[in-house]
């Protein structure tokens, strides 16, 4: 086996803000593609080396969300601990614009106290125990959202409403649904969420052509099933995010990333 891949449901009292915590022991040299999500993602290292193309991650970061597909190598022996948030999650945790991380990568640090990320890390390098480790990060988020940061429940419920449509409404209706102008929406939603709602809505739906692919469905099904006008339409959008089309890139068998909670 070269991975050992654990994902835990958060404590109830982060659900609005993380979508699931993953755990990741790579026993040998493994190539893993990341495509592009729907979220912002947090990395603890506790063991090894990963990379990110030719780069060495840093043992705390964040990464903002991407428009390109990436190539991300796990060390024999590294091992992770992985917070994806909800659409919205980041903003509680970071209490800042989350656009400044757009196609960025940071070490955490640049984004919060280093004597809080250093209390987490203390203990996850301490312990071999899954549920204390577990418990470090969730007590780590809990602490920091609750410092009274509110997420404007109207860009809360747009973002809701993108990610459950797997991104098939178009922003007019989403706007007239939350109660806001279209120009407001978008304006509000880029601070909090990390770019614009039509760009989340691409994402959403090539989060959904991968939940699709089961290699029964014909491609003009998923794009019919996807929301695409098109199976053109979808490949198009797949190459513009992967640089391949979704049959190459199925057909390989790529191990690649996908949230386990979606709703």
């Amino acid at each position: 086996m070269d991975a050992r891949h654990f994902v835990y449901r958060p404590h109830p009292a982060l659900r609005r803000y993380v979508r699931e915590i993953i755990s990741i022991r790579t026993e040998r040299d493994r190539t893993q593609i990341l495509l592009p999500e729907t979220t912002l993602t947090m990395v603890l290292r506790q063991s090894g080396r990963t990379f990110l193309g030719e780069r060495a991650l840093p043992f705390a970061m964040i990464s903002g969300l991407q428009k390109n597909a990436r190539v991300i190598r796990h060390g024999a022996g590294s091992s992770l601990v992985i917070v994806r948030f909800t659409e919205t999650g980041a903003a509680a945790l970071l209490h800042d614009r989350v656009d400044q991380l757009y196609t960025h990568t940071a070490p955490l640090d640049s984004m919060l106290p280093q004597q809080e990320i250093n209390r987490v890390q203390d203990v996850l390098a301490e312990t071999e125990n899954p549920e204390k480790r577990l418990l470090a990060v969730e007590n780590f988020l809990l602490a920091r959202m609750r410092q009274r940061y509110e997420v404007p429940a109207s860009v809360e419920a747009a973002a809701k409403i993108i990610r459950n449509s797997g991104g098939r409404h178009s922003i007019a209706l989403i706007a007239r649904t939350v109660g806001m102008s279209q120009s407001a929406l978008e304006r509000n939603f880029r601070s909090i969420v990390g770019t614009s709602p039509k760009m989340l809505s691409r994402l959403a739906r090539l989060q959904n052509v991968c939940r699709l692919w089961d290699g029964k469905k014909t491609l003009a099904e998923i794009a019919a099933e996807a929301g695409y006008s098109d199976q053109p339409h979808m490949n198009r959008d797949f190459r513009f995010f992967s640089n391949t089309s979704p049959e190459d890139f199925f057909r390989s068998g790529a191990p690649r990333n996908l949230p386990t909670f979606y709703k």
